[in-house]
């Protein structure tokens, strides 16, 4: 039974069991800051287990998930994965333990017809319930069910003793026993065994418990149920098969992987593949991640998602280099997965040059650094150069004190985590270099990479409370959003909330006070899809709050805010006013981002997607896939066709419709929106058609003119343009002329002061030559020796060295030495120059000068044949020339 086959299988079996068929959320989570990626199926459904009423009690799902924690064992097993589908069931309060159960033994036995007998239960120790069904209702033998503890079988592990605080409970997992030859081969082995014998197939857990501050456990009101099944794992099962690898998930890669192995180069002078399986399921498994990854968004970065992105691209490389490919491959495997995954993910193909484009450019990227690795790992022994000095010397290696060694360990952490170079490839640049480390480098590079695991293993699980949505705390009902028709309603207060503590209810707020107040319904808009929130105020005859911002908790709008004048009480009847002019000035902005992202689309192709955006009252930042940063004349020509489409005198228009019906009309969606079953679609004629809940104009015509102002990366594949409209376009427009004229005036004053200074350099020459002779005359024998000595009046440095190379153009045989007290500068100047043919006699400029500037009150230096000085003192020439004849003298 193929993966596809055993997908659909499970969603029907579950709608007929009247469950609402979700659909996968992004791997990016939505409104969830616990997690980095989606780790499981319940993620999406948080909000619905804390009560919220989403109009279903049973769901199901084949949701895409990411973990990380295990990426080291990635290939090195039969089921661990990065990227992989998980099944699952859920009930809100609905059905417990007994259907849960029930219908999971159906699924397998029933509808999937597998043995019974290859079936292990296990249950958590204290969980006689679930025993008991197990046991009598279902009939599995007391032998083959095992009771586990906190560690296998509570949700989430150790909960009870370590928490987190919050729904929890005791789970049931479903194991599958590939017999007795397989694994340890001990006649007391069962699932708690980790040898390989038995593998989780399913996993149901009965959040029936709530972790409260105390570390105490109390029964919720609610009991929720919430499974989770890998398809991989299934569908090995299912094929009679032991390594999820071995299956069409995994195979078509596999194979392009090895075609690629033998069309490496010339064989003669290709490396040697390593024939080892573990790399090939290794890089079958990351390409299905990274692929997944950017299709919902995620560019490979140095922060965040983007960076586990990035190391798994490069982990892939390096893979792939120990099979032999040296050169830029991954790419290649990406319209491989496309394929594999067309039924479920049909978008993947669109998408699969535009993805493919990314990883090729990371792939790029990674071997240069490599090749640039011995200039980055001697940068790093640079750092540590006279610590190493100082360490013994043994047959010409350096042996590193375990000080330097643990200091070159972090170092090799760094190169890794950082730049992607292998631990490896520092160990053998070291050695060339000649030095040998000791314990601490392994031990130290050790520590920052189990530091680096235990921070990527926090990135799958849950930190803080396990629903982390405290805004619903508030149990309030969704706020009535009235701003796409009104921008100025009559509302009823229905909570107030303190502005120092989220959850603190006020029954009245008054003068000077900050808060937050909820409506029933409000023309306000507040902050999502990348608009920023409204302000206004809200009014009571005299009594005035001013909004300030708008955000919402779920479908909760709060307006926050400060009371200016009078007092609010939780009832009151308000009029609620938002700033129209502001709002007007964001839908222009707004409106203009679907233009743009249309003229993009027209311009550079329809790989161009949206990748996020922020739009305020004065400009708007979209950021879009495309692979390169655009060219002045691509850009000119993108504002061009905008343009062109605000001429069209073109009617903006809304409609609401279900969301696949919205997918089948080609409507654009936003890839981290988590959109809901109804939607609102924004049409701008034949120009544009997008998923949006923003607030928009009417015609396009409102919005005037759209000006590019800037263009750049945001990430690997990720383009950003930052632009206005209308009043702020124009007034970009005339700040930027107005900067053009200025800098034109500035050009032609450098030109007259060039020009200027040029004139009074042809006449300080001219005066120069004039005064040649008088300097010349100066000239005195000195121990055998022609010395000039000349003190000339308010001249400055350069003016000093044009007249020393002009004495030396006429004379031979000579040391110059020429000062200046600049008054003006209020600078005391002195130059020594030697003639070349004294230089053989030891007259070295640069030495006098260093004798000589400490009587001006300075500091100086120069070469052996010409040197320079400056100080504060004006008055200590006649010193400074006593000093030289000293010298010379001597």
């Amino acid at each position: 039974m193929t993966a596809d086959i055993l997908r659909e299988k499970f969603l029907d079996f579950f709608k007929a069991k009247k469950h609402k068929i979700v659909e996968s959320d992004s791997l990016v989570p939505k409104d969830d800051l616990t997690v980095l990626f989606t780790p499981a199926g319940m993620n999406q459904f948080k909000k619905e287990f804390m009560g919220r009423d989403s109009g279903f009690k049973r769901a199901a799902t084949a949701q895409r998930c990411l973990r990380t924690d295990d990426l080291e064992k990635v290939g090195k097993t039969s089921a661990h994965h990065t990227f992989f589908e998980m099944l699952g069931n859920f009930s809100f309060g609905d059905y417990f333990k007994e259907e849960a159960i029930s219908w999971a033994w159906e699924f397998l036995t029933k509808e999937l017809n597998l043995s019974q007998e290859k079936f292990w239960i296990s249950v958590y120790k204290d969980d006689e319930e679930a025993y008991k069904i197990w046991k009598d209702k279902i009939g599995i033998p007391v032998e083959k069910i095992v009771k586990l503890g906190d560690e296998d079988n509570f949700w989430p592990a150790e909960a009870k003793a370590k928490g987190p605080n919050g729904p929890c409970g005791p789970c049931s997992e479903i194991f599958y026993d590939f017999g007795q030859d397989i694994g340890c081969k001990e006649k007391n082995c069962n699932p708690s065994c980790s040898c390989g014998r038995f593998v989780e197939i399913w996993n149901l857990v009965f959040t029936q418990f709530n972790r409260k501050l105390d570390a105490s456990i109390e029964p919720l009101p609610n009991k929720n149920i919430d499974t989770g099944m890998g398809l991989e794992r299934l569908t090995a099962l299912t094929q009679g098969k032991q390594n999820n690898f071995e299956t069409e998930l995994f195979q078509p890669i596999i194979k392009e992987i090895i075609r690629g192995q033998s069309h490496c180069g010339d064989l003669p002078t290709c490396r040697q593949a390593i024939p080892e399986k573990k790399l090939l399921y290794a890089v079958a498994d990351h390409i299905r991640a990274v692929v997944f990854s950017i299709y919902d968004g995620i560019a490979p970065s140095n922060e965040g998602r983007g960076y586990i992105v990035r190391k798994i691209i490069r982990k892939s490389v390096l893979h792939l280099k120990s099979l032999g490919i040296d050169k830029p491959f991954l790419y290649k495997l990406v319209v491989v997965v496309a394929q594999i995954m067309h039924k479920p993910y049909p978008g993947l193909l669109s998408r699969k040059e535009d993805i493919a484009r990314i990883i090729l450019n990371e792939e790029n990227n990674f071997i240069n650094t490599l090749s640039l690795s011995s200039t980055l790992i001697d940068n790093e022994i640079e750092k540590v150069k006279k610590d190493l000095e100082n360490d013994p010397k043994i047959e010409g290696f350096i042996i590193a004190s375990a000080g330097t060694s643990g200091i070159l360990g972090i170092s090799a952490f760094k190169l890794y985590d950082t730049n992607g170079i292998p631990l490896e490839i520092t160990k053998d640049e070291l050695n060339i270099r000649f030095i040998k480390v000791g314990e601490n480098f392994g031990a130290a590079y050790q520590h920052e990479l189990d530091k680096q695991k235990n921070l990527s293993k926090s990135f799958s699980k849950m930190k803080g409370d396990v629903f982390d949505a405290k805004g619903l705390e508030l149990g309030l009902k969704d706020t009535k959003f009235l701003g796409y028709e009104s921008t100025s309603v009559k509302a009823k207060i229905i909570e107030i909330i303190d502005s120092h503590e989220k959850n603190k209810k006020l029954t009245e707020i008054s003068l000077g006070m900050k808060g937050a107040i909820i409506l029933d319904e409000t023309p306000f808009y507040a902050e999502s899809g990348g608009q920023v929130g409204d302000i206004g105020i809200l009014t009571k005859g005299e009594n005035k709050f001013i909004v300030s911002d708008t955000q919402k908790i779920g479908n909760v709008i709060l307006h926050i805010g400060t009371i200016s004048s009078g007092s609010f009480k939780k009832g009151d009847a308000v009029v609620a006013q938002i700033d129209t002019q502001r709002r007007l000035n964001i839908a222009r902005n707004h409106t203009a981002t679907h233009i743009l992202q249309a003229a993009l689309r027209q311009v550079l192709g329809n790989h161009v997607q949206q990748q996020g955006s922020l739009v305020s009252e004065e400009k708007f930042r979209f950021d879009f896939t495309h692979f390169k940063g655009l060219t002045k004349e691509e850009l000119a020509r993108v504002e061009e066709v905008a343009n062109s489409f605000i001429v069209n005198d073109c009617a903006v228009n809304s409609k609401e419709m279900a969301f696949v019906d919205a997918k089948k009309t080609g409507a654009l969606a936003f890839f981290e929106e988590k959109y809901s079953e109804i939607v609102r679609v924004i049409m701008i004629g034949e120009i544009s058609n997008e998923l949006c809940g923003g607030t928009h104009l009417t015609n396009v015509k409102e919005i005037g003119l759209i000006k590019i102002i800037s263009e750049g990366s945001v990430a690997s594949g990720i383009r950003r343009i930052e632009g206005a409209t209308s009043g702020f376009a124009e007034r970009f427009i005339k700040d930027e002329e107005e900067k053009a004229i200025a800098e034109v005036t500035k050009m032609q004053r450098l030109k007259e002061l060039k020009k200027d200074e040029k004139k009074r350099s042809a006449e300080v020459e001219i005066s120069l030559i004039d005064a040649l002779p008088r300097i010349i005359e100066k000239s005195a024998l000195i121990n055998g020796i022609n010395v000039i000595f000349s003190l000339e009046d308010d001249l400055d440095m350069h003016v000093l060295r044009i007249l020393a190379d002009k004495i030396k153009e006429k004379l031979s045989s000579v040391v110059i030495v020429l000062g200046s007290a600049n008054k003006q500068q209020k600078k005391a100047f002195l130059v020594i120059a030697v003639t070349p043919d004294l230089l053989s006699k030891n007259i070295d400029a640069g030495v006098l000068i260093c004798q000589l500037a400490p009587l001006i009150g300075g500091s100086g230096g120069g070469r052996q044949e010409f040197a320079q000085a400056g100080g504060t003192n004006l008055n200590n020439f006649t010193l400074v020339f006593e000093k030289l004849k000293d010298i010379i003298n001597s």
